[in-house]
């Protein structure tokens, strides 16, 4: 599909309030631009009256064009006002739609990108694009309309003296397109080589501990520092074209100036202006060259913010997980093998084409049955895992939960009816009674307590919880690191409990604890499994022991 306009399609993000937003911009603009004109044509009556000596109804003009100046003022201050709460609102907008992708993407993407990628999705280009907003399209737009506002009084006052200005000013604009294509090149550069510093930083804060420890640790550094370099390196040119973009437009600015004079004396000299209309000119011309200066020095770096937008495009256009394994449903809706909760048949799927992890494997899982899933590393055990929660489809053969095919039902409503515990569980830096609630809810306020508490009985996590210092009120720290591994998993096992769905999906929930932790933990696994149907990965004895049956893949 054919990438659209990428200023066009940011900007029609913010979607109704975007007339809002461009009303606020024409507003302030005409405001701040009225209120220079008007001070022109004070300036303007003020010298035709001193050279001709005639005063009267003077006094009223000057007070005319002061009142103008004061109601432009309120005017742009009020269409400023306006447009930042526009602009944050539309910023606000887009980070929410580039974090709701975040969530809608499929596992394989985090599975494939390191995590340093979307994150500086999130923080670097999310805060370059919104630059647009923010700042840069109402400076050029600002510029666009005042040179136009500027030109038709200058115009009016002597047609002839402005369009010699304006020929001059039109030069430096020329001069400033030269700059847009390098601008826009290397803000894309820059936002690139960002993403490499972000994705190295990540690998230095997840492993700290191994860096501390072990030689490796040089190593991460070293690579930190090379991103580092080659981020400078392009920010160092970067900042070389815009200090020569400052550098000719100064120069411009000053030539303006010189050929103003020259022109202006010239005029005078042959009775072509008056010495009114010359120094109304010069009023409004300085404003006038400003705003063209600006034109040409804010093109170039709204098209380095455009780079950052269309990073965020291609982000947004990532193909997303569908709803379940056909995007069209059948409305053959018949149960099938209704005595068994789970039944896996003739799955296979491979990562690569080229190596089928799973081939023609099946699996019926009874209700209310304890099976263990046994075998070697790499037989496909957690990828068995992902298949059952849907995060990928398979290449081959069909699964059917609780009488009906994953194919006429969404990931949804598939991952509603399972609960799962995985080997390495993810703690919320929030309180325990939330971490335990998110099991079933959003927010802990739809939760009930009682049942929370109940939940982490059964999981063999009350004793511990109530010895700390907050109880259920305790805030855990990242990934719940404030908490043992045991500790963790009990936690774990209680949001399983708290969800109270029909099956139960471990995956060697029990394989990094010592042996007090895992007799804990079995415990919770054996209250947990009770009326409920479990399917658990393990290698351990002492687990298999406890399941009713045990299949062996390989």
């Amino acid at each position: 599909m054919k990438k659209p306009n990428i200023f066009v399609w940011f900007m029609g993000l913010m979607g109704k309030r975007l007339p809002v937003y461009l009303l606020a911009v024409f507003v302030s603009t005409v405001g701040f631009a009225g209120s220079m004109i008007a001070n022109a044509w004070l300036v303007k009556n003020v010298m035709t009256a001193a050279q001709t000596k005639e005063t009267e109804g003077l006094l009223l003009t000057v007070v005319i064009n002061f009142a103008v100046i004061v109601l432009s003022m309120f005017v742009w201050r009020f269409g400023i006002v306006r447009y930042n709460i526009e602009a944050k609102r539309g910023i606000a907008r887009v980070e929410k739609r580039v974090f709701e992708k975040v969530l809608r993407l499929p596992v394989s993407y985090y599975e494939n990108k390191h995590s340093g990628d979307f994150m500086s999705k999130l923080v670097y280009d999310m805060e370059k694009a919104g630059d647009i907003y923010g700042s840069r399209f109402r400076r050029l737009a600002d510029a666009v309309l005042s040179t136009i506002i500027y030109a038709i009084p200058m115009f009016v006052l002597n047609w002839q003296l402005t369009l010699c200005l304006v020929s001059l000013s039109a030069f430096s604009l020329v001069v400033n397109g030269l700059f847009m294509k390098p601008m826009k090149t290397y803000g894309g550069k820059l936002s690139s080589k960002n993403t490499g510093l972000t994705q190295k930083l990540t690998n230095i804060l997840s492993g700290m501990e191994t860096i501390k420890i072990f030689p490796a640790g040089h190593k991460a550094l070293e690579e930190y520092d090379i991103a580092n370099e080659e981020c400078y390196k392009v920010q160092k040119k970067t900042n070389y074209i815009s200090a020569g973009l400052e550098s000719i437009n100064s120069m411009c600015d000053l030539l303006s100036s010189l050929a103003f004079l020259a022109v202006g004396v010239l005029f005078v000299s042959n009775n072509l202006a008056n010495m009114g209309e010359l120094t109304a000119i010069y009023t409004i011309y300085g404003s006038f060259r400003r705003v063209v200066l600006e034109v040409g020095k804010y093109i170039p770096q709204m098209m380095s913010c455009v780079a950052n937008a269309e990073r965020i495009y291609d982000f947004l256009a990532l193909e997303e997980e569908s709803k379940g394994y056909v995007e069209e449903t059948t409305t053959d809706n018949r149960l099938a093998f209704s005595d068994n909760i789970l039944s896996v048949k003739d799955v296979s799927y491979g990562y690569t084409e080229e190596r089928e992890v799973l081939k023609d494997f099946s699996l019926e899982v009874k209700k209310g049955e304890f099976v263990a899933v046994t075998g070697q590393s790499g037989c496909g055990k957690s990828t068995l895992v992902k298949l059952i929660l849907g995060f990928y489809p398979p290449k081959k053969g069909t699964f059917v939960l609780e009488g009906r095919s994953y194919r006429n039902m969404s990931y949804k409503e598939v991952r509603e009816r399972i609960a799962y515990v995985p080997q390495e569980p993810y703690l919320f830096e929030t309180t325990i009674a939330e971490n335990i609630a998110f099991g079933k809810h959003d927010s802990i306020r739809e939760a009930s307590m009682d049942k929370i508490i109940e939940a982490a009985k059964a999981a063999n996590a009350h004793e511990f919880i109530m010895k700390l210092p907050e109880g259920y009120n305790t805030v855990l720290g990242e990934r719940g690191n404030t908490l043992s591994g045991g500790e963790k998993q009990r936690i774990a096992i209680a949001r399983a409990v708290y969800k109270n769905v029909p099956l139960l999906l471990l995956d060697e929930a029990t394989s990094a604890l010592d042996n007090e932790s895992e007799r804990l933990v079995n415990e919770a696994i054996e209250r947990l499994c009770e009326d409920r149907t479990t399917i658990m990965i393990a290698h351990r004895t002492s687990t298999i022991e406890r399941a009713d049956r045990v299949v062996a893949m390989g």
